[in-house]
């Protein structure tokens, strides 16, 4: 119960203070690439139920596939506008919203799609016991994922049998024995990371 009253009071008070900076933000997306400016993808929550992740588009209109999977921030299929917001991760701030609907919580593990859930059910049953979240320990660790993701010949090979391993092992102990001390743990480490590049 704590973990979603302090949900809740973080991301309804981080959206009230962004909402300008979205809607400024999506008049440029609007003038620059044109609608739609969000775009919404089915992903495995809490018990592998799904739900819609939102995100702000930074692909071509209808550029998206299932797997939600790219090839690095170079990937052709991203705009000018959306390489910009994927470098930042400004496009993951609309899942603020999927926080206050009850199908996030603010610190846990990234949402994966379906497809890869399933592939690695083995990892995932043991993940998706909790809602999945905005920020984890693998995601400010691989915050430069899509950079890596660039480097390598086959980005999906190097995402399944290198990426996904090393990131679930990270999201079973993450969830293992989670708590507010492990909650307020990863939201330091994300503002340490921000703060000092850390």
């Amino acid at each position: 119960m704590l973990i979603r009253f302090f949900d809740i009071v973080i991301s309804t008070v981080a959206a009230i203070i962004l909402l300008p900076f979205l809607l400024i933000l999506a008049i440029i997306m609007i003038a620059g690439q044109g609608f739609p400016v969000v775009f919404s993808q089915v992903r495995s929550g809490k018990d592998f139920r799904p739900f819609r992740i939102y995100k702000l588009r930074t692909m071509k209109k209808s550029s998206e596939d299932e797997l939600g999977l790219t090839k690095g921030l170079h990937d052709e299929r991203i705009t000018a506008i959306g390489f910009i917001l994927r470098k930042y991760k400004i496009d993951e701030l609309p899942q603020l919203f999927n926080i206050i609907l009850g199908q996030m919580s603010v610190v846990g593990s990234r949402p994966q799609v379906p497809f890869y859930a399933e592939k690695f059910r083995n990892y995932y049953q043991k993940i998706l016991i909790l809602k999945p979240g905005l920020l984890s320990p693998s995601a400010i660790k691989f915050s430069n994922e899509e950079e890596l993701l660039d480097k390598v010949d086959d980005p999906v090979k190097y995402y399944e049998e290198t990426l996904v391993p090393v990131k679930c092992e990270m999201d079973i102990d993450l969830v293992t024995g989670f708590d507010l001390k492990k909650y307020f743990t990863v939201l330091f480490s994300y503002f340490k990371k921000i703060i000092f590049r850390a």
